[in-house]
């Protein structure tokens, strides 16, 4: 049994390989009777348990202790990812008829983690409202009580904090006392509790920054006049911005005795006071998860795989991508004086596409420049006469992904869409629109300006776009009244905190209905400046994250720094996060005095998959070159596709390993840098036998390990080797002194393209040898022989033993 659950009586019951789950509905009340790990024969859920959940409602606390919900059915659902959804659908009794609520529950095979929301209705012609209690929201759900008897700190991990240095966001992991009787209330959204005998992790699904650093701190503009990498900010907007602006939901836990409790809360801009729930919609919650392991388990491969696969029904936003994006070139040509923009003809363009595959590239990026004008999602018609269909036809023919950039909220004030809409333009008080990317309006995408955007999208998948670039998406503060976060019977200030809650569940809402209108359509969100309010997990259900430009650097730097901030992101997140979330781009170019090309293209193989710039500075033989080291990382790619990345240091340091190997089938990659001259032992477990050869670098092997000396000859110098499996074709080239370029086995045939000179070792089994072309035999015994080459191939011919 991997995975089931069932009504029995009132009760409902959830069982996998790893825990029990007991939901009950008795006397009309909702409750977590039990969460028992199977693994320590232990029960999480505290007798004295408080209530799952408490709202106020017609100006009552009513919460799921009171005998008052009627259970009605359940449904189930599989999803996507390999778990189940089960919907549970309740109604109100006494002065609650007419209320409804529905329980999303999800359960995943082999896992503790649950994850759950709430959807409120009214039936027609019933008045229910969400009310503040006391001056505040009201709205905690879910709420755990846990049975605890330690006073071991609360790990919050928050996400989105802000390194002005280095240009980008950064997590933050801090550690949090609790005392008898106290509380604490956390941002997280990541947020864990040692209970004794077990970690257990309680996240929130929305998004928004954690803090104002290298935010604007005040009404003044954030923009810098002639400095087109400054125009990112909003100019206009007159709310000062502090930490306390991003605070819209909390983790809050309290300790009474031998009981802790974790309870999801509403801070701010959840619902306004007096709000209806509706009877033609509903009133939701964010998603919320829960999920536990031992106390001595590490949390962070429970973190990984929660956001690889279980908070996604989108698989293909997971897949990665060797990526090509054609902003760089643009403000390379920019530098020449050509214009920004106007550089996007359709000869460069299908030029570009050229070049890009000659590299392997997977994925092309349209940046901004293709359209007629800011939000005005059509072609240029002098640039692009013959609209998109050239450039998609190509990158067809070189089977790579067709992707165009986007400023989903930006509009252009001369064209027509911004006269027809005047009502959707975000404005100061004096009734000017703010100024945000490159000094333009923008729409408010709370309210009806949402769907006609989904609509514009969609005509660009209609044309063959899979793949969006999402620029821009910053905390704009709108007030507008009579869009869909309020109108002139509430403040200025709840407009503002309504708008900027719901933000993220219009964004991730024409997400979902963009994959739904096409599978093969992925959304990428760009995180580049400290305005940009979509790094949360909500857009994480859906998409990914484009996560920084430039970082302490700048355009047009060639040299290993920039790439080494570029790796700070991937150092910084990667081992909560999977590497698969984040892109960025570096410059493949091999510019004198740095010649850091090699430096460059290894930084992109650990993560980000990124490139930019101009590729006519590359010569074809580079461009070939560099192909080929892509060919070699799309061939483990599939191996180590979900895999967390082990290193041991941080960027820059002497030396920093990137080892991701599946050491079972013995697939994988190790990249390494090093900020000064270093020699390095390396030394990995895997499964020998199941390893064909490693690919780049010299090494050796033994029964269950592999071993190889990295010698970083220079600063800033670097090493890769890619291992290749046999998938247990019981042949293995077990040693070589030199590097191996390439290695291939079919149907008994071993071939071994020597990159240098080498003495190779080669062990079989089940199987007897037949030929040998190319290098020299320096010994062959029964299942094992030794080559010697100086380059070239050599090719060795076996037979199955009966």
């Amino acid at each position: 049994m991997l995975a089931n659950g069932r009504m029995t009586g009132k009760e409902f019951i959830f069982e996998n390989t790893a825990m029990r789950q007991v939901l009950s509905f008795k006397n009309n009340t909702i409750f977590i009777q039990s969460v028992f790990d199977k693994k320590t024969r232990k029960e999480l859920i505290a007798e004295n348990a408080l209530s799952y959940f408490e709202f106020q409602i017609n100006k009552k606390t009513v919460t799921s202790s009171m005998p008052v919900w009627k259970f009605i059915q359940y449904k189930e659902r599989s999803l996507v990812n390999q778990g189940v959804e089960y919907i549970f659908y309740f109604e109100g009794k006494g002065s609650y008829k007419g209320l409804k609520i529905e329980l999303y529950r999800q359960y995943f095979q082999n896992s503790t983690l649950t994850r759950e929301k709430i959807q409120l209705k009214s039936a027609k012609g019933h008045n229910f409202q969400l009310n503040k209690k006391d001056g505040k929201l009201h709205l905690i759900y879910p709420r755990l009580s846990l049975n605890n008897n330690t006073e071991e700190s609360i790990q919050e991990i928050q996400i989105a904090n802000y390194q002005h240095w280095n240009h980008t966001f950064c997590p933050s992991v801090r550690n949090h006392t609790l005392t008898d009787n106290n509380e604490l209330f956390l941002k997280g959204p990541f947020s864990v509790t040692c209970t004794g005998s077990h970690k257990v992790m309680s996240t929130y699904e929305h998004a928004s920054q954690d803090e104002a650093k290298g935010f604007r701190l005040s009404p003044v503009t954030s923009m810098k006049k002639g400095d087109i990498d400054a125009s990112q900010g909003v100019e206009g907007d007159e709310t000062e911005i502090k930490d306390e602006n991003f605070r819209f939901i909390a983790h809050h836990y309290n300790q009474s005795g031998n009981t802790r409790t974790i309870a999801t809360e509403l801070i701010k801009g959840g619902y306004f006071d007096n709000e209806k729930i509706p009877y033609d919609s509903y009133y939701e919650t964010v998603w919320n998860s829960f999920s536990f392991i031992g106390k001595d388990e590490k949390i962070e491969p429970l973190i990984h795989n929660y956001l690889f696969s279980q908070i996604t029904e989108h698989p293909k936003s997971r897949e990665s991508h060797f990526y090509y994006n054609t902003w760089a070139m643009q403000r390379e040509q920019n530098k020449k004086g050509q214009d920004l923009r106007g550089v996007l003809t359709e000869e460069r363009i299908l030029r570009e596409i050229d070049y890009a595959a000659e590299m392997n590239i997977e994925l092309f990026v349209l940046d901004d420049g293709w359209e007629e004008a800011l939000g005005m999602w059509t072609p240029n018609q002098k640039r692009l006469p013959n609209k998109l269909a050239p450039f998609v036809n190509r990158m067809k023919d070189h089977n790579m992904v067709p992707g165009i950039w986007l400023s989903p909220m930006a509009i252009d004030s001369l064209s027509e869409r911004y006269r027809q809409y005047p009502e959707w333009i975000i404005r100061r008080s004096d009734g000017v629109p703010v100024a945000a990317q490159w000094g333009r309006p923008v729409f408010d995408i709370v309210g009806p300006f949402s769907a006609l955007f989904l609509e514009d999208c969609k005509s660009l998948i209609d044309q063959g776009i899979r793949f969006f670039k999402w620029d821009a998406m910053n905390t704009f503060n709108s007030s507008l009244s009579g869009l869909n976060h309020g109108d002139n019977s509430h403040t200025e200030k709840e407009r503002i905190e309504r708008y900027n809650y719901l933000f993220p569940f219009y964004v991730t809402r024409i997400m979902k209905e963009l994959r739904e209108y096409n599978n093969d359509a992925v959304i990428e969100i760009d995180l580049t400046e400290p305005e940009r309010c979509m790094i949360g997990l909500m857009p994480l259900q859906e998409g990914i994250f484009f996560f920084i430009n430039n970082g302490a650097s700048a355009y047009g730097d060639y040299s290993t720094y920039r790439t080494k901030s570029m790796r700070t992101v991937i150092n910084d997140y990667g081992h909560l996060f999977p590497k698969e979330l984040f892109t960025y781009a570096v410059y493949p170019n091999d510019v004198a005095p740095y010649r850091a090309q090699h430096y460059n293209i290894n930084n992109t193989l650990i993560a980000g998959h990124g490139f930019w710039g101009d590729l006519n500075q590359l010569t074809s033989e580079e461009r070939a070159d560099i192909g080929k080291t892509l060919a070699k990382a799309k061939r483990v790619r599939p191996y180590i596709h979900g895999i967390l990345i082990d290193y041991n240091a941080k960027a820059g340091a002497s030396p920093e390993i990137y080892t991701q190997v599946d050491s079972i089938r013995a697939f994988g990659q190790i990249i390494g840098f090093s900020g000064s001259k270093a020699n390095l032992p390396y030394k990995l477990h895997l499964n020998r036998s199941q390893l064909l050869g490693i690919l780049n670098h010299p090494y050796t092997s033994a029964h269950e390990s592999i071993s190889m000396d990295f010698h970083f000859n220079k600063p800033d110098d670097t090493v890769s080797a890619f291992l290749i499996g046999n998938k247990g074709e019981k042949i293995s080239v077990v040693s070589s002194t030199g590097q191996l370029d390439d290695i291939q086995l079919e149907n008994n045939l071993l071939v071994i393209n020597v990159a240098s000179t080498s003495t190779v070792c080669v062990k079989f089994e089940d199987k007897k040898l037949i030929k040998v072309v190319g290098g020299s035999v320096l010994s062959q015994n029964a299942d094992e022989i030794t080559l010697h080459s100086e380059a070239g191939s050599i090719s060795v011919t076996f037979e199955n033993i009966s």
